[in-house]
């Protein structure tokens, strides 16, 4: 195992047919919460898995896409602790809430707002404080760098919101008081990850503006331009 333990990838849509996966086997993992999909590398040292967010529900299928609002993330965080990982790594796609970022800005956000709730405890195992992990945030900030990635933003804080539609103008102009870049996932993700005592951390591509920040309305064709 690495220091990092056995190492988990979840990806947005973007990464589902991706190269980087092809060697990787699928299978599908059961858990309490639902059955899972789940990809596996065996080809290397160390056995890396990966998740595809929007297409994990074993019971629908791979080519069914599940829209944030719907996804069982509590089934395929608990697939990856059973599977032994330690360390979960997000990637995600979001919206930037200031114009300082733009489209292709790498985030390494350190801490996240989010009004939803998500758990899987109904005691007081619940009583957590979230946070992104600073030894994986720096990791991720390690690689960046060797790989002279030259839009990086190292710190900031992710918004998260329920979807599955976009934000209006006015919750962006407020959202943007408290944060740097919006999503939909990667926040509860976080907490359950926690929960289950696993480190996790996202690194985020800013794919568009938010929603009436630089003029105008966002479209749903300019947003899937760049995911």
């Amino acid at each position: 195992m690495t220091k990092y333990g056995r190492i988990a990838v979840i990806g947005g849509t973007s990464l589902l047919h991706s190269k980087l996966f092809d060697h990787f086997r699928e299978k599908v993992v059961e858990t309490e919460h639902g059955n899972v999909i789940v990809y596996e590398d065996e080809t290397g040292e160390y056995s890396t898995l990966f998740v595809q967010r929007h297409h994990a529900d074993a019971t629908k299928g791979v080519e069914v896409y599940n829209p944030p609002h719907v996804m069982n993330q509590k089934s395929y965080i608990a697939a990856l602790k059973s599977l032994d990982v330690s360390t979960i790594l997000g990637v995600c796609s979001v919206g930037s809430l200031t114009k300082e970022y733009d489209t292709g800005t790498l985030v390494v956000p350190d801490d996240f707002f989010n009004q939803t709730s998500i758990t899987y405890f109904d005691d007081a195992r619940g009583h957590l404080v979230p946070a992104f992990s600073d030894k994986v945030r720096q990791a991720i900030l390690t690689a960046l760098g060797e790989a002279g990635t030259e839009k990086t933003v190292t710190s900031g804080t992710y918004v998260q919101t329920v979807g599955p539609r976009f934000e209006t103008k006015a919750e962006v102009r407020f959202l943007s008081g408290v944060g740097d870049v919006i999503g939909m996932t990667a926040a509860s993700e976080a907490v359950l990850a926690l929960e289950l005592g696993m480190d996790y951390a996202v690194v985020c591509m800013v794919d568009n503006y938010a929603n009436g920040l630089v003029g105008g309305t966002l479209t749903e064709e300019e947003f899937r331009a760049n995911v």
